[in-house]
Parts: structure tokens; C-alpha cells; sequence
């Protein structure tokens, strides 16, 4: 039986896939529509941060089959992770600055 800690971390993470996933697409269909530039810093910050999350999902401690990670490995996930959410923020923050 799976614990409720391992489910909880699946669901969240299903829950950040699907709405930077639809936030992703709706950027990337008003880039198409607008023919803003800017707008296309957005749709690669959204995409950015959705890949983070897959990152995690497949990599995380429990979720492979080779046993727990290192600490070192873990680090390395983490920052990874967060570097891409980074990233993805700054590429948004970057958009925003660009829209006048």
C-alpha cells in the first residue's frame, strides 16, 4: 500500500503540471494571437516552471525504484528544481518589464 505522504506528493505535483501546463498553452496562444514578444518570455517562464515539476516527479525519493537518494543527490534535485523555477520567474518577471 502506498502512503498518504507519496499520494500527496502526486497529486500536488499532477496539480502544478495541469495548471502551468494550461498556463503554458494559453500564453503561448496569446503570443501566437497578439504577436507580442514579450508574451513569449511568458510562455517559456510558464514552461519553465511546469518542467521543474517533472523534474521532481521523476527524480524524487520514492518515486524510482533504485532506492532512497543521497543527500548529495537530493541537493542536486533541489537545485535543479528550484533553479528552473528560477528561471521560469525570471522570464516572467522579464515579460512583464517588456509590456508597455
Amino acid at each position: 500500500m502506498i502512503d498518504v505522504e507519496v499520494w500527496m506528493f502526486v497529486a500536488s505535483n499532477l496539480l502544478v503540471f495541469a495548471v502551468g501546463g494550461t498556463l503554458t498553452v494559453l500564453s503561448y496562444r496569446a503570443q501566437r494571437r497578439f504577436e507580442q514578444t514579450s508574451l513569449r518570455y511568458t510562455t517559456l517562464g510558464f514552461a519553465l516552471i511546469t518542467v521543474s515539476t517533472v523534474v521532481e516527479a521523476f527524480y524524487a525519493p520514492g518515486m524510482i525504484n533504485t532506492g532512497p537518494l543521497t543527500d548529495s543527490q537530493l541537493l542536486v534535485l533541489y537545485t535543479v528544481e528550484s533553479g528552473l523555477i528560477g528561471l521560469g520567474l525570471a522570464s516572467v518577471a522579464y515579460s512583464v518589464l517588456q509590456y508597455e
